[in-house]
């Protein structure tokens, strides 16, 4: 849960209240940068999109399935809001719902031919210049086929979740999460024939960074980065493990794009 908004701890409460009187064992974790507790079958998690981008991190390499519940602000992630969260509760200790597995992607970052830093996330890696530094010059691949360089403030590398979020404000597509590709999108291009490229999921992406200044960095769902160094290479690329998603309905990406984005003009 998100330990910082009292909505979560009040609702953690009740959850646990709730799951030990239908005699399902639960256990409260508020630490969103530790391994989960063993022997869980289904994480529960409190919060927005972001919170649930850590646990999604956290569950992925064990299998555990996700239920989220939004106390964010768009929320497209999680599947119920508060309001619905007993009948939700009741749905999953039945065992009526379903599990969608969602692609994430995976970076790692080779420094004079060694790999040096592997990361893994559900939405996207970025490499992207510092706050005060000049624009990067990103030399991109595509299975070692050059595609472009890009004199820009950065590249996203996104899943097709991933394309809802940064790729999304940097002006790329809209991708429907059951496709199967990887987006390749530049941020602020210093020219005005850089556009996103949509490749197949089982493409990887080579990024070099041919910037002489070391203010730069590959950063991962926008919460866990690695500092890079000139003529590092950045391999991207579909990670070995997916998010799994707790579903208690048939969920039509087009209606929960229409309702989130809606809240957007309000």
């Amino acid at each position: 849960m998100h330990a910082a908004k009292p909505e979560a701890r009040r609702l953690a409460g009740h959850v646990e209240e709730w799951m030990r009187g239908a005699g399902v064992d639960v256990v409260i974790d508020d630490c969103l940068d530790r391994p989960l507790p063993e022997d869980i079958d289904c994480a529960i998690v409190l919060g927005g999109d972001g919170t649930l981008l850590s646990a999604a991190r956290r569950a992925a390499t064990r299998g555990i399935p996700i239920l989220g519940v939004n106390l964010g602000n768009l929320g497209f992630l999680t599947e119920v809001e508060p309001s619905q969260l007993e009948p939700a509760l009741r749905a999953l200790v039945d065992g009526n719902y379903t599990v969608e597995e969602r692609t994430m992607v995976e970076a790692v970052v080779f420094r004079n031919g060694q790999a040096v830093k592997t990361l893994c996330g559900l939405n996207d890696v970025v490499i992207t210049k510092g706050a005060f530094a000049r624009i990067v010059q990103l030399g991109v691949f595509v299975n070692d086929a050059y595609f472009a360089t890009f004199p820009a403030d950065g590249v996203i590398i996104s899943s097709p979740t991933g394309s809802t979020a940064y790729s999304l404000s940097a002006g790329g597509p809209l991708i429907n999460p059951n496709i199967d590709v990887l987006l390749i999108t530049p941020i602020c291009p210093h020219s005005l024939f850089s556009r996103s490229l949509v490749i197949a999921g089982s493409d990887k992406v080579r990024v070099v960074v041919e910037t002489a200044h070391e203010d730069v960095a590959v950063t991962v769902d926008g919460q866990i980065g690695f500092e890079l160094q000139s003529m590092d290479e950045i391999v991207v690329g579909r990670a070995p493990y997916v998010t799994r998603f707790v579903r208690l309905e048939t969920r039509n990406f087009y209606g929960i794009l229409r309702e989130r984005l809606k809240r957007d003009r309000l």
